[in-house]
This record gives structure tokens, sequence and C-alpha cells, in this order.
């Protein structure tokens, strides 16, 4: 495609995108209506470096990611946007479970992209750190992996 066909090709599309918006409004403002920024936790505390890590009665989540090698990046992406959640959960005091109020604890479990390995770090995290949740982000393949050792320990698994 030459350089003018994709210049008029976005224009088209952002176009019709402000088009569709437009003859739309009311699906837009019911969202925005929806949403109330006020009900938000105050996240001026939240460092990424160097968590909050909740004591007690806790939902632990273990973040199985690739931590290091070529994906570490969007590991830590995944790590950075859970903890976010869990930070902001936290200070409004937690979940409601079965009646009670848990925090949730975000652990980092390093798969390092590799099936054997992503096999040990659930293992680990299931039955030593004692995690509610084990929680995949990339390859189906290790997905798969987890899912088999949710269902085996009976916890959740979880896919981004």
């Amino acid at each position: 495609m030459k350089p003018i066909g994709k210049g008029i090709f976005i224009l088209v599309c952002i176009l019709s995108f402000l088009s569709v918006m437009a003859f739309s409004p009311s699906k837009v403002t019911a969202v925005n209506a929806a949403f109330d920024a006020n009900k938000m936790g105050d996240m001026s505390d939240f460092d990424p470096n160097n968590p909050v890590i909740p004591t007690g009665d806790t939902i632990k989540i273990a973040l199985v990611a690739s931590f290091s090698g070529p994906a570490a990046l969007v590991g830590q992406i995944y790590y950075i946007s859970v903890l976010w959640a869990a930070h902001d959960i936290n200070k409004r005091g937690g979940l409601l479970v079965d009646g009670k109020k848990k925090l949730v604890e975000v652990i980092k479990a390093d798969h390092m992209s590799k099936p054997d390995q992503c096999k040990k770090i659930c293992e680990r995290m299931v039955l030593q750190e004692k995690v509610h949740v084990l929680w995949g982000t990339d390859g189906s393949n290790l997905m798969k992996v987890i899912n088999e050792t949710a269902n085996k320990y009976k916890v959740i698994a979880q896919n981004t």
C-alpha cells in the first residue's frame, strides 16, 4: 500500500470511529456514569518497588509468569498491574470471603518460559506458599501446566 493510501485508510478509520461515537453517546455516558473515581482508594502511596505485604488471613495469588530471560519485561508489567489492583483492594479493606474481609497478597512465581520450571514453581507455590490462585500470563503450553497443577491440588487457575 502506498503512503497516501495508508494515510487515507487511517483517516477513514478515525472518522468511522468518531461517527460511531457521535451517534451512540448514550453508551459512553452510561459507562462514565457507572464509574466513580471517588470510590477508588488513595493510591498515592503505591510503590511497585516496595510493595506492602499484607499479613494475617490473606488471599494468596501466585502470578506465574516469566520474570527472567527475554520475556521478563512482560512478566514485570503483569506483576505491577496486579500489584496495583491488590493495593487498591487492600486499601479499601480487602475482599469479602465467607463473611470476613481478607487482604490480597501477590507472589511472583518465575516459570522462565519453560514448562518443567512452570510445573516446579506452581507446585512450590501451592504446597509451600499455600496460594489460593495460580494466575498464569503467557503461552498456552505454560497455561496447560498451570491448569493441570491447579486441578491436581484443587486451587483456582486464572489466565490473563
